[in-house]
């Protein structure tokens, strides 16, 4: 019973945090000339697959959209059907996410964030990680320790 209460909490956790990760900006942009701000702009993961699609990198703006927008929610709505089933026989779509989840959401991230960096980084743009990245990051960690101990002691499910 305490494990299935624990797996419930870190579950619950990590959607909570990407919830967040989702709403809160992952990095700041400032456009600036000698020491002077000129504009400034929070950037969402939403405003990088928009920032991408605007500017015609369409595979890029698709591929940051699925695999840290569409993936993890179906991955979160998987674990929870296997949380919340005695006998959970996900069938496809677990073999899918099981295969995926090691690119689901941080590599693909961590890559738009660097390819997001190099575009727009310059001595007149500055950009500067925010809390929002924190999120996510401890979302996919709370994740994936939830998927671990549920393949790890799957009788407590029961």
């Amino acid at each position: 019973m305490r494990s299935k209460l624990f797996i419930g909490f870190i579950l619950l956790s990590s959607v909570f945090f990407y919830s967040l990760g989702l709403v809160f900006p992952l990095m700041g942009t400032k456009n600036q000339v000698l020491g002077i701000v000129w504009e400034y702009q929070d950037i969402r993961l939403f405003d990088s697959v928009r920032i991408f699609w605007l500017g015609h990198e369409y595979l890029l703006a698709t591929i940051i959209f699925v695999f840290t927008i569409v993936f993890p929610v179906l991955k979160y709505i998987e674990l929870l059907f296997k949380f919340l089933l005695k006998n959970p026989k996900s069938g496809r779509l677990r073999k899918i996410t099981k295969h995926l989840d090691k690119w689901s959401m941080i590599d693909v991230f961590l890559v738009a964030l660097l390819i997001l960096n190099f575009k727009m980084d310059s001595s007149i743009i500055v950009m500067k990680l925010k809390i929002g990245t924190s999120f996510l990051a401890i979302s996919v960690v709370l994740r994936m320790l939830t998927t671990s101990v549920m393949d790890r002691i799957p009788e407590c499910l029961d």
